[in-house]
């Protein structure tokens, strides 16, 4: 028999390997040649998917005295390979993260716990994903519309009058899993699932940035007919938690483990989200699983969508419609000749979308006609076993074999161990089915291979379906219980010490080396003292107890926090004005005490029956008067609880009674807090003003609230008028829609202004220096004022892009400058700015707000650095005078040098550009194409759809912001009311 260059070479290795480890340069060989040579193993053959000795048949759907398992009972979940057991038990009998802790008391709670936000672009169908979500777990009978304005996320009314979610919106529920045990028996797995969905539009960003910050996983959709769209880009970072982030955990990623319990902290503020996706609307016409996929391979850094299913249609064959197939009450080992599969190397089939093949068990789910007016009992899809499949030639099965031969690669080359297994596997003589890859790799290897992957970020498990039909869901719902992370699967957040200005550098370091020793740091889940996370804040009138209504929601990271506690609150906004202060002395935090909990269910609010939040879980907080965004919450006292492994490692209970000196309970008692959340800078301003000095007071009491609520809406109000600024015009649309609905203020408004920066035009890195040394000598009042100061202004960036967000000037001190004021020459990393001499206060404290307006207008200075050179003054002896002196000198320093760059042209205005995508009819694109031309923008890409497959084009543009201020109206006149489009921020450019 000839064999290939890679069997020869599989052949040879097997005599000289050993059993743990293998060439890498031999891995990297088999893995490259592997697509070319597969073809090679007869993709006719059925391969053996299950275990011999035991059954393929599925087990009837038996009936549920409870309507949440009477819905869709997935039979053939666990049923077509008897290898698939419960693969999370597998995970925790062999991660040695989980052995310490699987005899607590709070280990099943916390490992059947998942924390799970649903991401998406502006209409890609998150809120109707959700809504069947609620349906099939029994939350709602039937599932709600965004089109009737009836969803439980979306209940604010401009959501229901609008039909897109503005405020995120938490709801819990539970999902009972069916599996396989070892036994060969049937049994389920219950899981509890705290959902949030979150905004799709870009002027709301803020709330899928705080949303991130207290999940641990992501369920991303995607619009089966345009891809990719803008804002999933920017949720996709936000899931990913910038490229910082991803770097820190590249050696985890690259080694294929699961995320690392034992680690202190987590190397950042908030770990990125493992995530899987879901392609919606594959019902629409247009529709492409595979165009879907690689624009998200292409477009999402570090995503590596790995599909585990595929569509499934119905298509017409001679005329006829021989589907008999999409009833619920029985199985059936048949698939009718009509049934084709949608395949990732080919165009979608002309057909109509019925159902999925799932490649990982082996199955196909087909769902009965019109499953979205039934019931949940009656739209339970028919599951049909393609390893018993009469018909070894059908085009669904050979798809699923080919599907899944792609899989095992992928994951192969992420997963050493499943590389090994791939490796054995072409080692092996058992090839009589024609294929040696898929009769040694089991269906559980291949979960637990997901599953790994998926915790490690290396890889995004990709599903298909169609929400609205109710096509796909439940299959979501078992990938966010199976391949998603619970509690225990997370880092700890990174924490800080509100004493860390008074510590050395010494003593942090050996702070860090114990949290490393220790393997359940403050945050970890089963750590006993309590640490919570206010990451939202919204006020109910009536509910809230606190005079506002000001009602808390909080992600309990450690130990429990219940009614009645008394918490400190530690707000990191605080924390900064304290040192900007020059305060010393140990600060006190304020304390407040819980009135109340109240359970999440999108916009009903009950109270919590246990009065309790355990680790781990999100809930509502009411009677905390001032917490706001970003706070962290401790108990007035610390746990004397013992530690898990404490006994291990020798450490004996402390005593309640007792003087603890232990540094963990004194940083509890000190203050540690997380890291406050960071709102993007508005873009767009406007006036407002009330009908009556008499609304006057209302008007600013209320603005107060919102931007409580909203940390992204800033609020400047002056003796003469009041300017609200925000993230774009919908902003600015539905916090004056807040104004007349909850307040009853009906305010006039002016027109939009759009936020200018400023900055220099610089020759590369080079910078650009006063000339010599910019005197100031004043009286002013009878006190000379006598300063000189040399500075440079340098870029702050290297980015080679003309648009990036603006970022505030940096400024910087030279050995030279830290010796005038007697300091030490080399900055050190402890050092704080409160501690600094008042004159050189002074001098920064000039320099920046002499950078906050700039010469060409009212417009503050950005994406540069001023580097003080050298400062003097004749004034040294009086030391009540040099603060002075030195602020006026800097101020004079920076004005003389703009005047400067301004008069030689180096000075100009930035403006915000948005990146704009207009979906319109093919045959408006030139009018759409010549209307962008007069409002300055430019044009990316043009894609444009042909009749047969698409009935609209997608132009891609960049657009100036206060070019597009009310476009809406505009567009639907080019398009006859039928075009569209969504605008997104991307950041200052040259005017």
């Amino acid at each position: 028999m000839l064999l290939s260059p890679v069997a020869k070479l599989c052949r040879r290795t097997a005599t000289t390997r050993s059993a743990s480890c293998c060439n890498a340069a031999r891995r990297r060989l088999l893995l490259q040649n592997h697509l070319e040579q597969r073809r090679n193993f007869g993709v006719a053959a059925i391969c053996n998917l299950a275990h011999p000795k035991l059954d393929h048949k599925i087990l009837a759907t038996h009936p549920r005295q409870q309507r949440q398992q009477k819905r869709w009972l997935s039979s053939a979940l666990q049923d077509s390979d008897s290898d698939s057991y419960d693969n999370e038990d597998n995970n925790a009998a062999t991660n040695s993260n989980y052995s310490q802790f699987t005899n607590h008391p709070c280990f099943p709670r916390l490992r059947s716990l998942r924390n799970v936000g649903v991401f998406a672009h502006v209409d890609a169908g998150k809120t109707t994903v959700t809504e069947r979500m609620l349906a099939l777990s029994g939350i709602v009978r039937n599932a709600g519309s965004v089109d009737d304005g009836d969803t439980v996320t979306d209940y604010l009314p401009a959501e229901r009058e609008r039909g897109i979610t503005i405020q995120s919106a938490a709801v819990g529920f539970g999902w009972v899993l069916p599996i396989r045990n070892k036994e060969d028996t049937m049994s389920e797995r219950s899981v509890e699932i705290n959902l949030i969905d979150t905004p799709g539009h870009v002027d709301f960003s803020v709330e899928v940035s705080r949303s991130v910050t207290v999940l641990d996983g992501a369920v991303l959709v995607v619009d089966a007919v345009a891809g990719v769209q803008a804002q999933t880009e920017t949720v996709w970072r936000a899931i990913r938690n910038t490229d910082k982030a991803k770097n820190s955990n590249s050696s985890e990623e690259s080694s294929g483990s699961t995320t690392s319990t034992s680690s202190a902290h987590g190397s950042h503020q908030h770990e990125p989200l493992p995530a899987m996706m879901y392609i919606n609307k594959m019902d629409r016409d247009g529709a492409d699983f595979r165009h879907a996929i690689q624009t998200v391979a292409k477009k999402l850094k570090g995503s590596n969508p790995v599909p585990v299913q595929l569509p499934l249609y119905r298509v017409e064959t001679d005329g006829q419609n021989h589907g008999s197939i999409g009833t619920n009450d029985s199985t059936t080992s048949s698939l009718g000749a009509n049934l084709v599969a949608g395949t990732l190397d080919q165009q979608p089939p002309h057909g109509e979308f019925i159902g999925l093949i799932d490649i990982v068990h082996m199955r196909a789910l087909i769902y009965p006609p019109g499953a979205e007016y039934l019931s949940i009992e009656d739209a339970i899809p028919t599951v049909v076993n393609l390893s018993s499949l009469e018909d070894k030639d059908s085009q669904p099965l050979q798809a699923a074999l080919d599907a899944r031969r792609n899989l095992i690669s992928s994951l192969a080359e992420v997963d050493e161990v499943m590389e090994d297994l791939f490796l054995h596997a072409m080692d092996s003589e058992d090839d009589e089915n024609g294929c040696p890859i898929l009769s040694n790799i089991s269906t559980s290897q291949i979960q637990l291979s997901l599953r790994r992957m998926t915790l490690s970020r290396s890889i995004m498990p990709t599903m298909c379906g169609a929400a609205l039909r109710g096509i796909g869901v439940e299959p979501v719902l078992d990938g966010v219980a199976e391949f998603l992370p619970c509690p225990l699967d997370r880092l700890p957040p990174k924490l800080s010490l509100c004493a860390d200005s008074n510590r050395s550098r010494q003593q942090k370091q050996k702070q860090q080396d114990e949290q490393k020793k220790s393997a359940v740091t403050l945050g970890h889940p089963l750590h006993p003292s309590t640490l919570a996370y206010v990451f939202k804040v919204v006020h109910m009138k009536g509910r809230g107890g606190s005079g506002d209504g000001r009602v808390a929601f909080a992600r309990v990271y450690s130990g429990t926090l219940k009614a009645r506690d008394t918490v400190r609150v530690i707000s990191p906004s605080g924390l900064a004005m304290s040192d900007d202060g020059g305060k010393s002395k140990k600060q006190k935090h304020p304390t407040e005490r819980v009135g109340g909990m109240l359970e999440l269910s999108g916009g009903q609010f009950n109270n919590l029956a246990e009065g309790k939040c355990m680790s781990g879980d999100v809930c509502a907080l009411v009677g905390l008067k001032g917490v706001v965004t970003g706070d962290t919450l401790l108990l007035t006292s610390a746990s004397t609880d013992a530690l898990p492994g404490d006994q291990a490692n020798g450490n004996k209970k402390k005593s309640k009674s007792g003087k603890n000196n232990d540094d963990h309970w004194k940083q509890y008692m000190e203050g540690v807090h997380l890291a406050g959340l960071t709102s993007p800078k508005p873009v767009l301003t406007l006036r407002v003003e009330a009908n009556s000095s008499s609304e006057q007071s209302r008007l600013s009491a209320a603005l107060a609230l919102l931007t409580v609520e909203d940390p992204s809406l800033v609020v400047k109000e002056t003796p003469t008028n009041t300017l609200i600024s925000g993230l774009g015009e919908l902003h600015m649309e539905i916090v004056l829609d807040r104004l007349r609905r909850e307040f009853g203020l009906e305010v006039r408004t002016g027109k939009p202004a759009v936020a200018y920066r400023e900055t220099v035009l610089f020759d590369g890195e080079e910078g650009v220096e006063t000339d010599g040394f910019v005197e100031y000598d004043r009286t002013v009042g009878g006190v000379q004022l006598q300063g000189a100061v040399r500075l440079r202004l340098s870029p702050l960036s290297t980015s080679e892009s003309s648009c990036i967000p603006p970022e505030d000037p940096l400024v910087t001190l030279s050995p030279e400058t830290r010796e005038f004021f007697n300091m030490d020459p080399h900055a050190s990393s402890d050092e704080t700015e409160h501690k600094y001499p008042p004159a050189l206060r002074a001098l920064l404290s000039g320099t920046r707000g002499s950078l906050k307006r700039g010469r060409l207008g009212p417009y503050p200075l950005a994406n540069l650095t001023c580097h003080i050179l050298e400062v003097d003054s004749e004034m040294t002896a009086n030391p009540d005078t040099l603060p002075g002196a030195m602020r006026a000198a800097a101020a004079n320093a920076i004005t003389t040098l703009l005047e400067t760059l301004k008069n030689d042209g180096r000075l100009v205005v930035l403006e915000p550009k948005m990146t704009v995508e207009v979906s319109v009819p093919t045959g408006r694109v030139g009018d759409v194409l010549s209307d962008l031309t007069t409002r300055r923008g430019t044009v990316d890409d043009v894609a444009t759809g042909d009749d047969s497959t698409h009935s609209k084009s997608m132009v891609h543009a960049e657009v100036p912001l206060i070019e597009i201020l009310g476009y809406a109206n505009s567009l639907r006149s080019l398009t006859g009311g039928e075009g569209a489009f969504s605008a997104e921020y991307k950041g200052h450019a040259q005017q």
